[in-house]
């Protein structure tokens, strides 16, 4: 009996002991050329970390300044095969980080669902009145 109680004591003791110990933390370097919007935070061109301290969380982070945006994500099933990307979406001149592939870590193979401000700015940019750009889509 007493040696049941010492391997349910070590179990446990285990289980609580790797909850503690985070997964490796997967960081992403990125040269962003252009001002863009990471869920409703706007955010300068520059260099960039970006990473996934939770399973649901990602963390863009401006390595110059320090400015920080935090967004919940979604499990993309998007996947890549040449390298980590960034993809975002353009309406008019303003960018809107989308997705993010990486495909060394699943936890960063993630959609960043649209924003307040991004549905206002697509809502926006539909609304616009043609410029009287012609778009051929076949011939």
């Amino acid at each position: 009996m007493k040696r049941m109680c010492a391997v349910a004591l070590f179990v446990v003791s285990c289980v609580f002991a790797a909850k503690g110990v985070p997964a490796q933390e997967r960081v992403l370097r990125a040269n962003i050329p252009f001002d863009f919007t990471v869920g409703n935070t706007w955010m300068p061109a520059g260099e960039y970390l970006v990473s996934s301290p939770d399973r649901q969380e990602i963390l863009v982070k401006n390595v110059a300044n320090g400015s920080m945006a935090e967004v919940v994500s979604l499990t993309s099933f998007q996947t890549s095969d040449s390298g980590s990307k960034l993809v975002f979406d353009r309406y008019g001149e303003r960018y809107f980080l989308h997705r993010i592939l990486c495909p060394g870590n699943q936890a960063m193979n993630v959609d960043i669902p649209q924003s307040k401000a991004e549905k206002k700015v697509r809502t926006l940019e539909a609304r616009a009145p043609n410029k009287g750009e012609t778009l051929v889509a076949a011939r």
